[in-house]
């Protein structure tokens, strides 16, 4: 399953885990990702994987104007997001 993103400077995904592997890319921006006890900073073109069960969040980084976006992918379909 595909997911489309987009997130203004400052705005947070609070931590949350899901079943689902995720795995996706960066479009446009810069975001801080803590995924499990990794923290890293990723930028247009820069990719992540996310095993299912792992805690993680983001921070959408930037100044007023700039928009972060993102794809994210999703295996198996995330039945909550139908």
């Amino acid at each position: 399953m595909l997911s489309y993103v987009e997130l203004e400077p400052g705005a947070v995904v609070a931590e949350h885990s899901h079943p689902h592997e995720q795995v996706g890319m960066m479009i446009e921006g810069q975001a801080q990702f803590f995924i499990g006890d990794e923290n890293k900073i990723l930028s247009k073109g820069d990719m992540w994987r996310i095993p299912g069960g792992v805690k993680h969040r983001v921070v959408a980084l930037g100044k007023p104007g700039d928009i972060v976006r993102a794809l994210d992918i999703f295996t198996p379909i995330r039945e909550d997001y139908l």
